[in-house]
C-alpha cells in the first residue's frame, strides 16, 4: 500500500474511493469512467482497494494502477465483517477536499464530478446527492433527484431515503466529525455512515437534472432475516442519539421503520424458510416496535404497514402474516374509505375488529386527502371579487359540498367567509379519470359587507378555499395554483366602502399575489379620491 506523507501540492478536488470484491468484470468500466471526467484526471484522485477477492480482481486492479499511474493508487485489504474495512483504509488514504465511494460494479457519468464538485463549492454544501440510475432491473432510490437542490432540506424531503455512500463527501466535514464505517454491523455500515455525514451536515445539495452515479448489480450474500432487524434497531438508535425527541427524529426513524423493518418483517411473515430464524427476527422486530418505535414516526407510515407493526408488537403474529400477505396481494381488492365526523378511514383488514380491538387512528387517512385546485378567474364588479375555479378531493366524490371562500387576516387571525356556488361539469376528473362533476366552484366576495355588516377592516387579508365535501374540509391556498391565462397584473386600489372609525375618511382595497403565488387583499383607510367630473 502506498501510504506515503501527504504534501500540499498533493491535494485534489476529488478523491474517488473504489472497492472491489470479486468483481472484476466490471472493475475496468468503472475506472474508464473515472478516467474520462470531464473534471480532468489532474484535479482527482482514484484509491482502489481490493477487499479479500478470490477471483482476479486484484490483478485487473494492478494493471489498472499502472495504467492509470498518475492518478491511481491501489491496495488491498483482508476481508473483513463487511465492507467497512476497505472503506475505511481508502478514506485514511483520501487527499482529496471531497470523498465519494463507489462499488467495482458503479460508473459515473462522464461530467458527475464536475457537477458535483461545482454544486459543492457554489452552495457550501458538505454532502452532494448525485441523480443515481439503475443499470439493470435492480431497483435504486430516484424520487429525491427529481430537480436540483441547492439547499435541501433533510427533514422535509427524500433525501435521507438514499443512504449509500455514493455521494460527494466534504473531507473537512468526515475529520471534524471522526466518521468512518463501522466495521462492528455485518451489513449495513454504508447506511450508518451517510447517515451521520447527512445529519451533521451544514447544507446538503442534490443533483437532479442529468444522471452521475449509474449502479450496477452487486453481487449480495443473503442476509439473516435477525441481522436485518438488527440493523433497523442500530439505526433507529442511531438516530435517536443524535437528534432529540420530536418531528425530525419521528421522520428519519420512520425511513428505518418503513425500509428496514419493513422488509425485514415482511420476509420473515412470507417467505421464511427456517421457522426457527423466522420466530427469532419476529419477536425482535416486536420488541423494537415496543421499544424504540415512537409514535410520531409510526404516524408517518403507510397505513397498512403500520397495522402490521400494530400486530407484531401486540405478538398476533397469525394476523401481521394476513395483513402482509394483503399488502403483497397485487389483485387485492379495493379498499373502501369510510367518513365520520370529518375523518376518512381506509377500511383494511382488521378495522374494527373486535378481537384484536386496534385503534381508529391506525386507520385514519384523513391527512392523506389531496386537494386538486386551481384559481382561473378573479374579476372586480365594484368591491365585489368574483373568483372562480375547481377544487375537489383526488380519493373523494363532490357529494355534499360545503366549499367556502375564508378571508384571513395575517396578523389578528380575524376571519370571514363567504359560500360558494357550485357549477356542474361533467368533464371534471381526479388524476385517475374519476369524474368530480360538482368540484368548479364561483363565489362573489362582496368586501364592502361582510358577516358583521361592516366593510373589511384595514389589514392584510390571505384567501384561502376551505375545500369540503362528504364531510371533510380542508384549507388551501386560493392563488398558489391557477390559471396561465389568469391576469395577475398589479391593480389599483378599489373603493369598498367607508370607514367606520374615521369619519371623512374611505376604505381601499389593494389585490396582489405573494412571492409564493397566495391571493392577498390589502385594506387600508384613504382619503377619498377626487370623483370626476
Amino acid at each position: 500500500m502506498n501510504t506515503a506523507a501527504l504534501r500540499p501540492t498533493d491535494v485534489k478536488d476529488v478523491t474517488v474511493a473504489v472497492r472491489v470484491s470479486n468483481q472484476a468484470a466490471a472493475l475496468d468500466a468503472c475506472l474508464a469512467s473515472v478516467a474520462v471526467q470531464s473534471i480532468g484526471t489532474d484535479r482527482l484522485e482514484v484509491i482502489g482497494v481490493d477487499d479479500g477477492s478470490t477471483d482476479e480482481s486484484g490483478s485487473v486492479l494492478a494493471r489498472a494502477a499502472h495504467q492509470y499511474s498518475s492518478f491511481l493508487r491501489a491496495g488491498q485489504v483482508s476481508p473483513g465483517l463487511s465492507p467497512a474495512g476497505a472503506r475505511n483504509w481508502s478514506l485514511s488514504q483520501a487527499r482529496g477536499r471531497y470523498v465519494i465511494f463507489l462499488e467495482a460494479t458503479d460508473r459515473l457519468t462522464p461530467d458527475a464530478l464536475e457537477r458535483m464538485v461545482a454544486a459543492a463549492d457554489a452552495y457550501e454544501a458538505d454532502v452532494v446527492l448525485g441523480k443515481l440510475e439503475s443499470a439493470g432491473p435492480h431497483p435504486v432510490e430516484t424520487a429525491m433527484f427529481r430537480k436540483n437542490q441547492a439547499y435541501s432540506d433533510l427533514y422535509a424531503s427524500r433525501v435521507y431515503w438514499s443512504l449509500t455512500p455514493d455521494k460527494l463527501f466534504r473531507t473537512s466535514l468526515l475529520q471534524r466529525r471522526g466518521l468512518a464505517f463501522p466495521t462492528d454491523m455485518p451489513v449495513g455500515d454504508d447506511q450508518a455512515f451517510t447517515a451521520l455525514a447527512l445529519i451533521g451536515a451544514d447544507n446538503v445539495a442534490v443533483v437532479g437534472d442529468a444522471t452521475c452515479v449509474v449502479k450496477g448489480a452487486s453481487p449480495q450474500e443473503r442476509t439473516a432475516l435477525p441481522d436485518q432487524v438488527a440493523l433497523a434497531s442500530r439505526m433507529l438508535a442511531l438516530v435517536a442519539s443524535q437528534l432529540p425527541e420530536g418531528p425530525r427524529r419521528d421522520k428519519l426513524q420512520s425511513r428505518h421503520l418503513e425500509v428496514e423493518l419493513g422488509k425485514a418483517t415482511a420476509d420473515a411473515l412470507l417467505s421464511a424458510a427456517d421457522a426457527t430464524e423466522r420466530d427469532q427476527a419476529l419477536w425482535a422486530a416486536a420488541e423494537v416496535l415496543r421499544t424504540q418505535a415512537t409514535q410520531g414516526a409510526l404516524a408517518l407510515l403507510p397505513r397498512m404497514l403500520a397495522v402490521r407493526f400494530a400486530l407484531l408488537a401486540q405478538g398476533r403474529f397469525a394476523e401481521a402474516q394476513r395483513i402482509a400477505a394483503f399488502e403483497a396481494d397485487k389483485d387485492r381488492p379495493v379498499v373502501r374509505k369510510t367518513v365520520e365526523n370529518g375523518r376518512v378511514f381506509t377500511t383494511l383488514p382488521f378495522f374494527r375488529d373486535p378481537q384484536v380491538a386496534l385503534p381508529d387512528e391506525l386507520f385514519d387517512i384523513t391527512d392523506d386527502m389531496t386537494v386538486s385546485h386551481q384559481l382561473q378567474k378573479a374579476r372586480w364588479e365594484g368591491p365585489v371579487l368574483t373568483l372562480e375555479g375547481f377544487a375537489f378531493y383526488e380519493q373523494l366524490s363532490t357529494k355534499d359540498r360545503t366549499t367556502r371562500v375564508v378571508l384571513r387576516e395575517r396578523t389578528s387571525g380575524a376571519h370571514d367567509s363567504y359560500a360558494v356556488t357550485g357549477r356542474r361539469d361533467d368533464t371534471l376528473t381526479n388524476a385517475k379519470g374519476k369524474p368530480r362533476a360538482m368540484g368548479r366552484f364561483s363565489a362573489r366576495v362582496n368586501l364592502a359587507q361582510t358577516s358583521g355588516g361592516w366593510p373589511l377592516e384595514p389589514g392584510t387579508w390571505d384567501l384561502y378555499l376551505a375545500v369540503g365535501f362528504e364531510g371533510v374540509s380542508r384549507e388551501v391556498r386560493l392563488g398558489t395554483k391557477r390559471a396561465a391565462d389568469l391576469d395577475t397584473t398589479a391593480r389599483m386600489p378599489v373603493p369598498i366602502g367607508t370607514a367606520p372609525d374615521a369619519p371623512g375618511m374611505e376604505l381601499a382595497a389593494t389585490p396582489y399575489y405573494t412571492e409564493s403565488g397566495g391571493l392577498s387583499i390589502e385594506v387600508s383607510r384613504r382619503t377619498p379620491l377626487p370623483r370626476r367630473a
